[in-house]
C-alpha cells in the first residue's frame, strides 16, 4: 500500500503522503488491513482510513464546497 492509495484521492492535500508516512513511522509501518473509504455525500463529503501495524487507524474526513476542500485527520487507537 502506498500513501497515495487513499479513497481515490478524495482526501488529498499537499502533505497527505507525508502525514501517512509519519503515521506509519510512529506506528510500526503499514498494517495488514485494507484501506477503506466512503462517501457521506458523493463528491461533497466522505472519509478514508489507512491502518498501521500496531492496529492504529488514520482517518481523514473530507468535505468540498466549490473549490474549497477541508480535511480533518484523526488517529484512532486499536479496538480491544
Amino acid at each position: 500500500m502506498q500513501p497515495t492509495d487513499t479513497a481515490d484521492n478524495d482526501c488529498e492535500s499537499p502533505d497527505d503522503a507525508d502525514r501517512i508516512k509519519d503515521f506509519w513511522n510512529r506506528h510500526g509501518g503499514p498494517g495488514a488491513g485494507i484501506t477503506r473509504k466512503g462517501n457521506t455525500l458523493p463528491g461533497i463529503s466522505g472519509w478514508s482510513e489507512v491502518s498501521a501495524a500496531d492496529g492504529y487507524i488514520l482517518r481523514c474526513d473530507w468535505s468540498r464546497s466549490g473549490s474549497r476542500q477541508e480535511l480533518q485527520y484523526i488517529e484512532k487507537p486499536p479496538s480491544r
